[in-house]
């Protein structure tokens, strides 16, 4: 049975639209729009309170059910659907209609926009806290981040539900700590606010994009230093429990950090770990054996441009391993100056196009179960961080459990961004046109707001302290190592 599921699951990722479908950008934006709908009354409950404004990954009516895991990668994709939907909501001339006839739509987005940061920040705040004594219990704003702060009691904000689970109430305490995987897909998130939203949004006496810019320092200061290692200082500056070592990837996140942060901060590393990330365009870097270590790479080159003109094509090479083509969409946005995206589109367009149609009108992101392969294959909390092998057939054991859909709005938002034409009804427009009210870039930082554009990926505001010269195979050995051993005990306390 396991191998004819994962035989029908190859299949349609193989062959793309095996369904037929084709569907409209009206039809395509109803089902965003149904999903948008569904997030905030059955998945999230905005406001500012404790759990608040963090959408939940799983929820499993049948048991009465709802599971916080992954929660900060859930919040990095959910921030980034909020700024790509603040876009297009205010660039009517390039997304027309993309608000649904409600003229109110975009006031609720920037509502939302501030609950979801304001949710990040008392992450931030209330870590120290989270754990007791000898710990120091004491609250501190410091970049350390909880992965969710959900009570056991959160089960009130949704009738039919009656029981939570958490990685805030998980018995083992280091569950709840922040790991790498959860920085760098928080990071795309607020990337997105800094491109897209204006310096002049300012909700509840705060600026949005400035927010995101503090919040982003904090963080990145926190570990992208010295040995780069996440610690909690809340319980004697040790090691994180989980992806605690940032060290092999640390080239590429001095690009990103540089990028997200505006320029404002611009940490550095041994010249040597220049020479490692170097060795993450190749596909057959053992690192990439483990799915989580190709998400985040994949998540810190679009962020940082990691590559520089090369990036749009080494994005795209390795995005394709994992079907994943959510990442060289992330980079076109961030970077809408890099050329390259117009050599790639032509194939990445057709396969999100695909994703997005394949979705039926009635349809949600869920388990297919026993009855799969679904016709769509949003069947895990996220497409984009889960491998090929569960699009379509969900993973093991996870019949009756639906998804809050996060995987496939913010697809549909930077596939428009990306190529305005395409939200206009021709799925193989210009990618490189220009667009009526100007490029995608609508932040006053731009896509360049500290990244590296100059074509060279090594030169960027953030980078190396010093030249290395080391033999090829011994790095790519080296990485794969230093890489395992900070992200294996990711799945100990994964969602499904």
């Amino acid at each position: 049975m396991a191998w004819t599921r994962l035989h029908a699951a190859v299949m349609l990722v193989a062959f793309g639209a095996a369904s037929g479908r084709a569907d409209t950008t009206e039809q395509n934006l109803a089902k965003y729009q149904r999903l948008r709908q569904r997030l905030v009354t059955e998945f999230t409950s905005v406001g500012p309170g404790q759990g608040q404004s963090q959408p939940v990954p799983e929820r499993m009516d049948g048991q009465g059910l709802m599971k916080w895991g992954d929660g900060t990668i859930a919040l990095g994709f959910y921030m980034g659907m909020l700024a790509t939907e603040h876009y297009m909501l205010s660039h009517p001339a390039q997304f027309p209609g993309a608000d649904g006839g409600d003229a109110g739509r975009i006031d609720r987005t920037r509502d939302e926009l501030f609950h979801a940061l304001l949710a990040l920040e008392r992450l931030d705040t209330s870590a120290d806290a989270a754990f007791p004594a000898p710990c120091s219990t004491t609250p501190s704003l410091n970049g350390f981040f909880l992965r969710d702060d959900v009570p056991a009691s959160f089960n009130t904000h949704f009738p039919g539900i009656s029981t939570i689970q958490s990685d805030f109430i998980d018995p083992t305490l280091t569950n709840k700590e922040e790991s790498q995987d959860q920085v760098y897909h928080v990071q795309h998130g607020l990337a997105l606010v800094v491109a897209l939203v204006p310096a002049s949004e300012v909700v509840n006496g705060k600026p949005l994009r400035a927010w995101a810019i503090e919040q982003a320092q904090r963080i990145m200061k926190h570990f992208a230093k010295g040995d780069w290692i996440i610690r909690n200082p809340a319980c004697g500056n040790r090691a994180v429990d989980r992806g605690e070592n940032a060290i092999g990837f640390s080239y590429g996140e001095t690009l990103a950090a540089s990028y997200v942060t505006d320029g404002a901060f611009n940490p550095t590393t041994d010249g040597f770990w220049k020479s490692i990330w170097d060795t993450l365009k190749q596909t057959s870097n053992p690192a990439y054996d483990d799915e989580d270590n190709l998400h985040m790479a994949l998540a810190i080159m679009a962020v940082g441009d990691g590559y520089g003109a090369d990036t749009p094509q080494v994005l795209a090479t390795l995005a394709e391993t994992q079907d994943w083509p959510l990442y060289p969409l992330l980079h076109r946005v961030l970077h809408p100056a890099s050329p390259g995206f117009c050599t790639t589109a032509p194939a990445i367009n057709a396969r999100v196009r695909t994703m997005v149609d394949e979705l039926p009108s009635d349809g949600q992101p869920a388990c297919p179960g026993p009855s799969g392969p679904a016709p769509h294959g949003f069947t895990t909390h996220n497409r984009f961080i889960r491998g090929k092998s569960q699009a379509y057939v969900g993973p093991p054991g996870c019949e009756g459990v639906r998804y809050h859909g996060l995987d496939f709005m913010l697809l549909h938002n930077l596939y428009a961004i990306a190529t305005p034409g395409t939200w206009n009804g021709d799925p193989n427009a210009d990618p490189c046109a220009v667009a009526p009210d100007g490029p995608p870039a609508g932040g006053d930082g731009g896509p360049g707001g500290g990244g590296d554009d100059d074509g060279g990926g090594n030169t960027g505001a953030g980078g190396c302290c010093g030249a290395a010269s080391h033999d090829a195979s011994w790095l790519v050995f080296g990485l794969a190592l230093l890489i395992s051993r900070g992200t294996s005990r990711y799945r100990r306390r994964r969602a499904v």
